[in-house]
């Protein structure tokens, strides 16, 4: 065995180590704990990494002599190279290497190991180990605010608060670490944070309160002061909302204080644009409203809104010539936006206010005419869960690709506009934050389901390759008991890849009964068919890790006194996150589905809402066009002209050009009468 290989399958160990004792997210620890699972918050990342190079060393798998300034810095480079590249599980794997172990003891003061330690909570967050990347960020934070790596490591925590939703787990953490007074960015990130928490948990005026304090040298400050003008808006203090929101709507982008922000300064200012002019809205200062609705630029996400509400604000001044273009504006430039069904019904409003009761009657019934199908097939998806499944998967994908384009609410102009009717439902489909945050956990879920089975099988052969007492032996060939536990995971595996075939197969057969391709009996016999296949395969796969699980408690243990209960103690917890992946993505799962029913019924409501109101629009238009020929036929009757009358009979009392006036008398130019009319 070559020298490196003891130390390739330490590193190894230690890495699978560390990722697998990150602490589970906040939604995970809230159920109930596994009875075999160690009590929360015993085995911190530190600890468990600490102990493994503790045996390593003692077995002499680790050379604490071989470390130097120079073999410290050549693998933070091949480490950074790696984060560079987008390997940021490989990143953490040669990053904890360096900064847990005993070889690079000696380096804690230089800067290279800080690098190593922030770099290290960096390839954590990518990876999505949010809880051991604040492990990681705390040690960074212990060094002090003098430290060259505090501030960004706080501002990485603050972060991930925000990201997590976890504003209070998080700050428990920042405050525990108590030390020296903090710099002025950075308590106003903490007061962002307690501002935060107020707001969510209803205490108001707590959260105005901790949000005041927020000065112009935190990058929360435009943050902080649109949650405190949405805190005056709920408690109706329309002035101090107002206030609030002009104050950052009106900072110029060249301004000294606006470079302490991030990327959320030009949203947020947007969103603060957008509120001023929902607040004069609100209060009936319509040319306010309009005025706050146009300074939103063109290039913002929020511009289909504006035009809208812009129009909407027009229509209840009776400037309806504005209002039409706004509408017509809207329509044309976002035609594929959430709202241009309520934007096609303003329309027919707008032309009924004008009395042009044709118009209006045409937008109506255009209206009617798209939306009917829309609503109809609404109706079958809100009943059919694969369908409403698929619906929000191709809702959730177009988000998230317009996202990245900016253009997260509706289509710039020149897209195409003829569309079938699936694209139209999901284009309406408005999606809930709430639900995207779940979509990212099912998809972090279903990647544990496939890849738990593999971990388990990897942390056996881990604990084979150091399970012999002599320094630089490694077993060789496999034993029986081994082998049966490889056919488990194998198995396991076999019956997960079944699943996900069978999910697809049901997809399919979803779409091509909503294409109306297949005939409804045969259909219902294949979903029939499908779902009995289906729990034929969670149930195999529910077996196939039971036999892994009496597998592994039949190898042999011969893993040094040392390393022995690291290795059972990991094993054993590898073993359990490969029963709970499943049930934690069933879990996820049953609540999507929940989420995704709500999202359906309440898009089918509105839907259905519009398309009730463009029916009662047309009939306004019909009766009103018959009552103005009811009013001229009584102007008729009465010998009164009305004033559309007047101009028809006017011109054609007009002289026409071959008409003689009168008799020629001697001689005129052409253009004598030139002008005349």
């Amino acid at each position: 065995m070559s020298p490196a290989a003891p130390r390739r399958a330490a590193l190894a160990t230690l890495a699978l180590a560390a990722l697998c004792a990150a602490p589970a997210p906040a939604s995970a620890q809230a159920d109930a704990p596994d009875e075999d699972a160690p009590a929360a918050g015993t085995v911190e990342v530190d600890d468990a990494l600490r102990a493994y190079f503790q045996a390593l060393t003692a077995d002499k798998l680790v050379d604490i002599e071989s470390g130097s300034l120079t073999t410290l810095r050549r693998e933070l480079g091949t480490a950074e190279a790696l984060l560079r590249a987008g390997a940021a599980l490989d990143a953490a794997v040669a990053l904890f290497s360096i900064v847990e172990s005993p070889r690079y003891a000696a380096f804690g003061t230089f800067v290279e190991m800080h690098n190593a330690e922030y770099d290290l909570a960096l390839a954590l967050i990518k990876s999505g180990s949010y809880g051991a990347a604040m492990t990681a960020l705390e040690r960074v934070l212990r060094r002090g605010p003098a430290s060259a790596y505090w501030g960004p490591a706080h501002r990485r925590a603050v972060d991930l608060a925000l990201e997590t939703r976890d504003a209070a787990g998080v700050l428990a953490r920042l405050e525990a670490l108590g030390g020296e007074e903090l710099p002025v960015s950075a308590a106003g990130e903490r007061a962002y944070l307690r501002g935060r928490i107020a707001y969510d948990a209803g205490q108001l005026d707590e959260a105005e309160a901790a949000l005041a304090g927020i000065t112009k040298k935190s990058r929360m400050y435009s943050s902080a002061l649109y949650l405190r003008g949405v805190i005056a808006a709920r408690q109706r203090k329309w002035r101090n909302a107002a206030t609030a929101m002009c104050e950052i709507a009106g900072t110029a982008d060249n301004d000294r204080f606006t470079f302490v922000v991030d990327e959320r300064y030009f949203t947020v200012k947007d969103l603060a644009r957008l509120g001023l002019g929902r607040l004069a809205h609100e209060q009936g200062e319509y040319d306010d409203a309009y005025y706050h609705y146009f300074q939103i630029p063109e290039d913002s996400t929020y511009l289909s809104e504006a035009l809208f509400e812009a129009a909407w604000s027009m229509y209840q001044k009776r400037e309806l010539g504005t209002a039409r273009d706004l509408v017509a504006e809207m329509l044309r430039a976002f035609p594929t936006a959430p709202m241009w069904p309520e934007a096609s019904l303003l329309a027919g409003y707008v032309e009924l206010a004008d009395c042009e009761f044709d118009a209006s009657q045409t937008w109506y019934d255009q209206l009617a005419a798209k939306l009917a199908p829309i609503v109809e097939e609404m109706d079958r998806v809100r009943k059919d869960p694969a369908a409403r499944r698929r619906l929000v998967s191709r809702a959730l994908t177009r988000w998230r690709e317009q996202k990245q384009l900016g253009t997260v609410d509706g289509t710039r102009e020149g897209a195409k506009t003829a569309r079938d009717l699936d694209e139209e439902l999901v284009a309406l489909l408005r999606l809930d934050p709430a639900f995207v945050r779940l979509a990212d956990a099912i998809s972090g879920a279903q990647r544990l389901v496939g890849e738990s089975a593999r971990g388990a099988q990897l942390w056996q052969g881990l604990a084979r390759q150091v399970q012999t007492a002599q320094v630089g032996k490694v077993a060789v060939g496999t034993t029986s008991e081994e082998d049966a536990l490889q056919d488990a995971h194998a198995v396991a595996q076999d019956y997960a890849r079944l699943e996900e075939a069978v999910q697809r197969a049901r997809d399919q057969l979803a779409l091509a009964r909503s294409g109306k391709t297949v005939d409804a009996k045969d259909a219902e016999a294949e979903e029939r068919r499908l779902a009995e296949l289906a729990a034929q395969a969670r149930q195999g796969r529910a077996r196939a890790r039971r036999a892994a699980d009496e597998a592994a408690a039949a190898l042999p243990a011969g893993a040094t006194a040392g390393l022995r209960p690291l290795l059972e103690r990991d094993v054993a917890a590898a073993r359990r996150l490969d029963r709970a992946s499943g049930e934690l993505l069933d879990k996820l799962l049953a609540a999507s589905d929940e989420l995704s029913l709500r999202m359906v019924e309440r898009l089918y409501t509105d839907t259905r809402r519009v398309l009730d109101k463009a029916r009662l629009g047309k009939i306004d238009a019909v009766i009103g066009q018959k009552r103005k020929l009811d009013i001229e036929v009584q102007d008729l009757a009465s010998g009164r002209f009305p004033a559309e009358l007047i101009g028809r009979l006017w011109s054609a009392g007009d002289i026409g050009d071959d008409e003689e006036v009168w008799p020629l008398e001697g001689e005129y130019w052409a253009d004598e009468y030139e002008g005349y009319r």
